[in-house]
């Protein structure tokens, strides 16, 4: 629908609420809010006008909490003899995701309500007057009653399962992320010098190896076989090259000879810092073998998943990996959940920042991306572009025309929603004569 064809102020969305109300008095409208956390939710019941139908009430997070709320759901329904109920609550973490899907199961459709608009809305001068307890539950039902929010869509069947890989192997990124932390902790204490991580650094020093480190396999397994640098230094090339060989690593005489001139100029740590730091190194390398482990094992179900989508249509193209595209699935869900890619784009909550009024138009300079959305669509569609940019002379040129008269932030967001816009097509016709194949595809 174009804006000059709308016949509601708040596009479709809006339109379909008003259909769901029309002619229904407010006092039989029950609006149902629940604000969510880990252990407990807050629950409020009030009517179409904001009146109070059963003041806030706490329920717990096991099965006599759930009964409770169906309860004071029913004997609402009863007093006021409601004809449209409408639940919702924000998407907070995953904890809201098991409530929803009973209160679905019950045949009550549930509302997710943005967070940011739950933020904003409680900065209203109406919600001053509430419990500091009943703040959120009430920007959260005032919302409700006015038709804010989308419809709770659990993903189910394979996309479920796409969901909880994923999930579990950002989960295990980061946690890789920790222990390379701690591993260059140890280095920079066991061997100072060894990894120039900072471009200044390297600038001003040459370090031993120009490749980063996690790049490298043969300072992986330097500091796996010998990482002190005083060890290093009283050893000859042939020594070292004959240590690697026992271990079953490649090491020439010319980078062994480089490797203990390097060892010899470092200011050698103690002895005892030593010893129990590579103690300490050896541990958290084991665990990072382990967790990197599990992120193979994760990657390769996804993408036996993804085989089994729609999706697997889009590794076809260059700057597509099976692995973002299984992240873009996993967060986007079935793609018949959406009629058309505004719905998918507007999920993700990437809206650039504005304050623009009157004569102060700076469109978005010195204004953060929105933090709205799902965060998980929201980093799939932000990972999707980095590649597509480098691989798509269509995107490409796209964002680097955007980027000289817009700040980076809003280019970005600007490139995304193109970018959606395309892959919607795309993966709907299972065809495209925008993006550019790999080469192992092209005819």
């Amino acid at each position: 629908m174009k804006r000059n064809q709308r016949r509601h102020l708040r596009g479709r969305r809006g339109q379909a609420f008003a259909d769901l109300v029309r002619g229904v008095c407010p006092e039989q409208i029950l609006c149902v809010s629940i604000d969510v956390s880990k252990d407990f939710h807050v629950v409020l019941l009030h009517n179409g006008l904001g009146e109070i139908v059963i003041p806030s009430f706490e329920i717990d997070i096991f099965r006599t909490g759930f009964d409770q709320f169906g309860q004071a759901v029913e004997a609402a329904i009863a007093d006021s003899t409601a004809q449209v109920i409408l639940v919702g609550m924000e998407p907070t973490g995953h904890y809201y995701e098991n409530l929803a899907r009973h209160i679905q199961v019950t045949g009550q459709k549930v509302t997710i309500v943005n967070s940011f608009a739950v933020k904003e809305n409680r900065r209203q001068q109406m919600m001053a007057h509430e419990k500091d307890d009943d703040i959120d539950v009430a920007a959260i039902g005032d919302l409700l009653r006015r038709g804010e929010g989308s419809s709770f869509r659990p993903p189910t069947g394979i996309y479920l399962q796409l969901q909880q890989l994923d999930r579990a192997r950002l989960g295990e990124l980061k946690i890789q992320t920790i222990y390379k932390n701690r591993v260059i902790g140890h280095l920079d204490r066991i061997f100072p010098g060894l990894i120039l991580t900072k471009k200044a650094m390297q600038e001003r020093y040459t370090p031993l190896f120009a490749t980063d480190f996690w790049q490298c396999q043969t300072l992986q397994n330097l500091v796996r076989i010998c990482p002190g640098p005083r060890q290093l230094a009283a050893l000859s090339p042939a020594d070292l090259v004959a240590l690697f060989h026992q271990h079953d690593c490649r090491m020439g005489p010319h980078t062994a000879a480089r490797i203990i001139t390097y060892a010899q100029k470092v200011l050698w740590p103690d002895p005892e810092v030593v010893t129990l730091r590579r103690q300490l190194l050896a541990t958290d390398l084991q665990t990072l073998d382990q967790v990197s482990g599990r992120i193979d094992h994760y990657s390769r179900q996804l993408q036996e998943k993804l085989a089994q989508t729609p999706y697997q249509f889009l590794t076809q193209f260059k700057g597509l990996p099976p692995l973002r595209v299984a992240s873009l699935a996993a967060a986007a869900g079935d793609p018949a959940n959406y009629r058309y890619a505004g719905q998918l784009f507007r999920r993700s909550g990437l809206v650039s920042g504005r304050d623009d009024s009157g004569a102060r138009q700076r469109q978005g300079k010195g204004k953060a991306v929105t933090k709205t959305g799902d965060i998980y669509l929201r980093r799939a569609l932000n990972d999707l572009l980095n590649g597509l940019i480098l691989h798509q002379p269509v995107l490409r040129a796209y964002y680097h025309h955007l980027k000289q008269t817009k700040p980076v932030g809003v280019a970005r967001v600007a490139t995304i929603r193109r970018t959606v816009g395309i892959l919607w097509a795309t993966l709907r016709d299972q065809r495209a004569d925008t993006l550019v194949l790999r080469g192992d595809n092209m005819t």
